[in-house]
C-alpha cells in the first residue's frame, strides 16, 4: 500500500470492541459500507490469550445484533467461590456464564461484519497515530491511512492509547493462564456445569483470584486454569511476577497438578489487563478509545461485555459525527463516565477496594450473610435482563426487598 487510504473512519483493532462498534453501526447507518475500515495487526481466527467467558450482558447483546453464538461453547450454570471467609455456592440453574475460544468468537463476529459491509485489513499492526489539522493520520505496517475519526480497539497495550493519551501504566493488571485436558465424566466444572474462583491468594498480596473454566478445545474437554492480579508491582520483572502469580495458583488448585507451571517455555500464557481508571479520559480531539483500550472491569477484569457496550456507545458517536456534530466524542467520553456503564464500573473498582484491600476479610465476611444478596450481585455483574441498567434507587429497593422480605430477585 504506497499511497494514503482516506477514510471517514479508522477502527484499530478487529476484536469485540471494534467489532461491536462496526456491528451497531451498520444497523442504523447501513449507507456508511466503504467508508468504514477496520485495521487488524493478526488475521482471524487469531490467537487470542483470554478465559473467553460470556456473561449474560454479552448474550443480550448478541441477541441485540440479531447473532447466533454458531461457535463451540460450554454453558454453566454454578458458581463456586472460595474465601478465607467460607465458600460460597451458587446454583439457580439459569446460565451464569459461557465460555467459549476467543479465536472462534472473534472470527465469527469479524465474518458478521464483513458480511455487513465493514472493510477489514489484517497483518496491519498500527505503529503510530498523530492528529493535525482536522484530521488523523495512522502510520502502519501496511502504508498510512488518514481519516476524520479513529475509535482505538487495539487492546490493553494499545498503539493508539500511548500515541494519543500517554503511556500509563498504572491501571494496568496481570493475569496468567493455561489450557489443560480433563475426563468431562470426573471432573466437577463439567459433570456440575460449574466455574470455581478463589479469592484466597488476596491474604498472599495477589489483588485477584484464581479461576478454573471449563472449555472446549478443538471439542475436546479442557480447563481453562489462570489468574489476575489488579495491581501487580509494576517495578518486578515480569519473570517474578509471573513466578508468583504461578505460586499462587499451584496453592489454588493443588489437585490439579499445575507442579510443571513455569518450568519450560510454552507452559503458560501471561497477558495485561487494563481496567477502568474514572480518573482518566477516553476521548481526544478526534480520537476514541474502546475495549480494553478503554479499561475493563476492575474487580474481575472482565473485558468482552465491556466490548459491546463500549461498541454500542461509539457506533452513536461516529454517526452523529459524521453527521457534523463535532461534539460527538466529547459526548462519547462523558457517556462512559457518567452513563450506565460509567456507573457500574466505578461501583466495581469501589468493590475492588475493598474487597482486594487491607481489611479484605471482613468484607468477604459481610459477602457471605446472605443468598439472596449473593443473587442480586450476581444478577448485577451479569447484566442479567439488563439488571445493571437499573437506576440506583431501584437496585437498592430490589436488595432491601430480597435480603429483608425475601422477595424474588428478578
Amino acid at each position: 500500500m504506497g499511497s494514503v487510504a482516506k477514510y471517514d473512519v479508522v477502527i484499530a483493532g478487529a476484536g469485540p470492541a471494534g467489532l461491536a462498534t462496526a456491528l451497531y453501526l451498520s444497523r442504523t447507518r447501513p449507507d456508511l459500507a466503504g467508508r468504514i475500515v477496520a485495521l487488524e495487526k493478526s488475521r482471524h481466527p487469531r490467537v487470542k490469550v483470554c478465559a473467553g467467558g460470556l456473561i449474560p450482558k454479552t448474550m443480550l447483546a448478541l441477541r441485540e445484533l440479531g447473532l447466533e453464538l454458531e461457535v463451540p461453547a460450554v454453558e454453566v450454570v454454578r458458581g463456586v467461590a472460595r474465601t478465607e471467609a467460607g465458600d460460597v455456592d451458587m446454583y439457580r440453574g439459569d446460565p451464569l456464564c459461557t465460555v467459549v475460544r476467543r479465536d472462534e468468537f472473534d472470527a465469527r463476529l469479524a465474518r458478521a461484519a464483513r458480511e455487513a459491509g465493514l472493510e477489514m485489513v489484517e497483518n496491519c499492526r498500527v505503529l503510530d497515530v498523530v492528529q493535525s489539522q482536522g484530521e488523523v493520520r495512522l502510520t502502519t505496517e501496511r502504508g498510512v491511512f488518514e481519516t476524520g475519526l479513529v475509535v482505538g480497539c487495539d487492546g490493553s497495550g494499545s498503539t493508539v492509547r500511548a500515541s494519543v493519551f500517554g503511556q500509563a501504566k498504572e491501571s494496568v493488571g496481570r493475569a496468567v493462564m493455561t489450557d489443560l485436558p480433563v475426563d468431562p465424566e470426573r471432573t466437577p466444572e463439567f459433570v456440575e456445569r460449574r466455574y470455581r474462583f478463589d479469592f484466597r491468594c488476596v491474604e498472599a498480596g495477589v489483588s485477584g483470584y484464581a479461576w478454573s473454566f471449563p472449555c472446549l478445545i478443538g471439542g475436546r474437554p479442557h480447563l481453562n486454569v489462570g489468574i489476575y492480579d489488579q495491581l501487580p508491582p509494576h517495578r518486578a520483572g515480569e519473570g517474578a511476577r509471573s513466578a508468583a502469580l504461578l505460586a499462587e495458583l499451584r496453592r489454588a488448585f493443588p489437585e490439579l497438578g499445575l507442579d510443571a507451571l513455569g518450568r519450560s517455555a510454552g507452559t503458560f500464557k501471561a497477558f495485561p489487563i487494563r481496567w477502568f481508571n474514572a480518573a482518566e479520559r477516553f476521548a481526544r480531539g478526534r480520537v476514541m478509545l474502546a475495549g480494553d483500550a478503554a479499561g475493563v472491569d476492575p474487580l474481575m477484569g472482565e473485558g468482552i461485555s465491556c466490548a459491546f457496550e463500549h461498541g454500542k456507545i461509539a457506533a452513536r458517536a461516529i454517526a452523529d459525527f459524521l453527521q457534523g456534530d463535532a461534539g460527538a466524542p466529547a459526548r462519547y467520553d462523558r457517556e462512559l463516565h457518567q452513563g450506565a456503564l460509567g456507573r457500574k464500573l466505578r461501583i466495581l473498582a469501589f468493590a475492588a477496594r475493598r474487597f482486594y484491600g487491607p481489611r479484605h476479610r471482613w468484607y468477604f465476611r459481610l459477602a457471605r450473610v446472605s443468598r439472596k444478596a449473593q443473587q442480586v450481585g450476581v444478577d448485577w455483574f451479569n447484566g442479567a435482563e439488563h439488571f445493571d441498567e437499573l437506576p440506583f434507587g431501584v437496585l437498592i429497593a430490589k436488595w432491601v426487598g430480597a435480603v429483608l422480605f425475601d422477595r424474588a430477585v428478578r
